[in-house]
């Protein structure tokens, strides 16, 4: 049963680290179009992109 469980946990952070990875995907790329009309200020956009890549370092730590 706990190998059962430790495979569950690990599919899981897989799935919520291939997640992540799409977030940043996506928030990069709607930053830009952001950016191009002026909605948001580049140090927004870092403090964004850079939540998203040090969850996925913990992760990865995992």
């Amino acid at each position: 049963m706990e190998g059962f469980e430790a495979n569950s946990v690990m599919l899981r952070l897989r799935h919520f680290r291939e997640n992540l990875e799409d977030l940043d995907r996506e928030f990069g790329r709607l930053a830009v179009n952001f950016q191009v009309a002026g909605q948001i200020q580049r140090a927004d956009v870092d403090t964004v992109q850079t939540a998203i890549r040090s969850s996925l370092i913990a992760l990865t730590a995992l």
